[in-house]
């Protein structure tokens, strides 16, 4: 069998366990037991992941008996073969679990199973490191202090979502795209100057990591935002001497027209009419007294 096909039959294995097709399981274990499988097809397929699966979850004696002599099989071939480190690696892949009980797998395959998805968490953070590292463009006379600095960032990182393994890859992509970012050169500046430490730049939120003219865009979009929603604080509108103030009596008054749609109108405007596209309104520069056109006292 070439890799190919022993991919081809790691996949039918696992499809067949979900069928509980377990015939067709025992004759794909036939058939990899009559081919000649190397060390080296050990190492780079998932046969042996595949076979440890079906260990733990199969409930056919039969089924795990042949996969575990299989393993065994593979592990006295490979372990007596003078191949250096490579037949020593594919000896304790094919290493059979233990059963506990009634054909049970005992907590070795466990631990196994635990070692592996470390070793791939851990060359999940090397890459990790190598982009922060690649983002941070070092000279050559800071390569070194660059490397410390994205092992660092790294790690405190990592201490940062460690519990959640997707919020970790999503945490180091944001800060290799901010680092990336030409108009976000004070980030990688900070960080080889020292003015910035790599625990708080691990902590810092998109808008922290913002430049300088992002945020003061960002700071005028929102004041442009809240003013046009505001009414006017101050006396504004027409001078007239023509209206006497209801309130104080003063003559000094202003006359203020506005679209309906530009405010929340008070209660004491919507007995108009629904058809009037503006309101008009005086305001008393005296005492701050507002009233509608139908309370005016014309002069």
């Amino acid at each position: 069998m070439d890799a190919k096909e022993i991919i081809h039959c790691a996949v039918q294995i696992e499809r067949s366990l979900a069928d509980r097709s377990y015939g067709t399981i025992l004759t794909l274990l036939g058939d990899l037991d009559k081919s000649q499988i190397t060390a080296e097809q050990l190492e780079t397929t998932d046969i042996v992941k595949v076979l440890y699966r079906l260990l733990r979850s199969c409930s056919d004696d039969s089924v795990k008996q042949t996969a575990k002599g299989l393993l065994s099989k593979w592990k006295r071939q490979y372990s007596k073969g003078a191949h250096g480190v490579k037949s020593k690696e594919a000896s304790r892949r094919v290493s059979p679990p233990h059963e506990a009980g009634d054909g049970g797998v005992s907590k070795q395959e466990d631990s196994h199973f635990e070692v592996e998805a470390s070793c791939s968490f851990s060359s999940v953070r090397s890459k990790c490191v190598q982009l922060l590292l690649s983002a941070l463009c070092p000279e050559p006379p800071d390569q070194h202090k660059a490397a410390d600095l994205a092992a660092d960032i790294e790690k405190h990182v990592h201490e940062l979502h460690t519990p959640s393994q997707v919020k970790y890859k999503a945490c180091v992509r944001s800060r290799v795209a901010n680092l990336r970012n030409p108009k976000h050169k004070h980030l990688r500046q900070g960080l080889l100057s020292g003015a910035l430490s790599s625990e708080v730049f691990s902590r810092m939120s998109a808008e922290e990591m913002a430049g300088a003219e992002l945020r003061q865009l960002r700071e005028e979009y929102s004041w442009r935002g809240v003013s046009e929603r505001q009414l006017p604080r101050g006396v504004e509108g027409t001078q007239t001497q023509k209206i006497r103030c209801r309130n104080c009596g003063g003559s000094d008054c202003r006359v203020t027209q506005v679209s309906r749609g530009a405010l929340f109108l008070p209660a004491w405007v919507r007995q108009s009419s629904p058809d009037d596209d503006s309101m008009t309104f005086v305001t008393c520069s005296g005492c701050g007294q507002q009233w509608y056109h139908s309370g005016w006292v014309c002069l």
